[in-house]
């Protein structure tokens, strides 16, 4: 069903943005981010795709070293670098960092930026408006405020009915609220769609694909005439090198895949019109309206504003 957000409640007391034409003569010039902010700005979803893979591999790496006699009793060549119980092993390490990451995230995010229940009228409309739109079971109560000098929102959680939205107060600030419903829509078509637990899987699988592609060429192999204490710092460099070339081969054209997919699921729920007004406001609040480099555009966790707006124009 589409809505072109004229039956959205305006009157909210927020300064509103008539089109993409009109400049914003409140956005501050400078946007200081701490530490908190760079991490909302990488991405909180690939950050933890990275810290569960890391998990996985520490798993990996303590499971050889404390068990490696009990483990060569139960499975011959289960610690032999490249063999088929190893790679088992790797990938199942992997899963349990990453479930570990993912169902983790949203308590992990509530507890560094300080999140709070959202309790706002214009968010129950939003809420109740959507759940008349898309069918969906939207609880209110899994909507958290969380502080923010950027304007930003996020969905967290590995598995759809557990999965929580965070908005920064900044965006609560400064959009009005149909751009709020526009950016709650956002997120909940990546739930729609299950991009964390596809997210999840396609980390499983590149793991599985690279073992298997070093035990072919038996690779392994080479680092055998190093020492113990050497060998796990090269293995350690190797396993950095593959979460670098994960995320930026793999993690990061599928999230900018899953920008895409939401933006259009969102933009027939709240309307292309609203919708594009609310991504143009997003930015605009940012001070992010100026395309970056072609090179580093490549290398973000989303579309530049000029490739999402164009995306969702042809919708129409």
């Amino acid at each position: 069903m589409r809505n072109n957000g004229n039956d959205v409640p305006m009157n909210d007391g927020v300064s509103h943005a008539e089109g993409p034409d009109q400049p914003d003569q409140t956005v501050d010039d400078t946007i200081r981010l701490n530490w908190r902010e760079k991490l909302v700005e990488f991405g909180l979803v690939m950050a933890m795709a990275m810290f569960g893979t890391l998990i996985g591999v520490l798993v990996a790496v303590t499971s050889l070293i404390t068990m490696r006699n009990t483990l060569n009793d139960l499975a011959p060549g289960f610690t032999e670098a490249g063999s088929i119980p190893f790679i088992i092993l790797v990938v199942v390490a992997v899963a349990i960092g990453n479930v570990c990451s993912f169902s983790c995230a949203p308590y992990i995010i509530r507890l560094l930026f300080r999140g709070n229940e959202l309790k706002d009228d214009r968010m129950d409309r939003a809420v109740n408006h959507l759940i008349s739109v898309t069918g969906m079971d939207i609880k209110a109560e899994r909507i958290y405020a969380i502080k923010g000098k950027t304007a930003n929102a996020v969905v967290s959680g590995l598995f759809r009915k557990a999965q929580y939205i965070f908005f920064t107060d900044k965006l609560l600030e400064r959009m009005s609220e149909g751009e709020i419903m526009a950016a709650l829509a956002h997120e909940l078509a990546h739930g729609r769609h299950r991009h964390m637990t596809w997210m999840f899987l396609v980390l499983l699988l590149w793991t599985l694909v690279v073992q298997v592609f070093l035990s072919l060429i038996d690779y392994y192999a080479y680092f055998d005439s190093i020492g113990e204490s050497w060998k796990m710092w090269v293995f350690s460099g190797i396993n950095l090198v593959n979460i670098y070339l994960l995320m930026f081969l793999v993690l990061f054209p599928l999230s900018r895949r899953n920008e895409y997919q939401a933006d259009g699921t969102a933009a027939l729920w709240v309307g292309i019109g609203l919708y594009k007004q609310a991504l143009y406001r997003l930015y605009q609040i940012n001070d992010q309206l100026k395309p970056p480099r072609k090179f580093l555009a490549k290398l973000g966790t989303h579309p530049t504003l000029q490739e999402r707006l164009e995306r969702v124009g042809s919708l129409e």
